[in-house]
């Protein structure tokens, strides 16, 4: 496969950089973005819960995501989100991030 995401187990946490939240034809909203720790695109699966306080994601396989910067979607993220869309069938999908926006200003206006 070409993403090398740890099981849950061994790396439950993640936080995500130059990221964009994208909703599929499939209903499902996940995550897309840079994991800074390995620099890799990353794609979660669904998101389950969203914490508009610390922005926090928890997805359905239970790994909780740390949102660290404002949304700016990468290349490589972009790239890692394409390949998976079309491994997982999504036929069509759109970027929902702007939903997002007013918790991250109102979350690094805290910092």
């Amino acid at each position: 496969m070409f993403w090398q995401t740890p099981d849950v187990a061994v790396k439950p946490e993640i936080d995500l950089a130059c990221w964009a939240v994208v909703e599929t034809d499939k209903d499902e909203r996940h995550l897309v973005g840079i994991d800074p720790a390995t620099g890799a695109g990353q794609v979660s699966s669904a998101i389950a819960v969203f914490d508009a306080s610390t922005m926090e994601f928890r997805t359905v396989s239970g790994r909780l995501y740390r949102m660290r910067d404002a949304s700016n979607l990468a290349d490589d993220a972009r790239y890692a989100w394409d390949r998976w869309a079309t491994f997982n069938g999504v036929q069509s999908w759109r970027d929902v991030t702007t939903e997002y926006k007013p918790a991250m200003e109102a979350y690094l206006r805290k910092d």
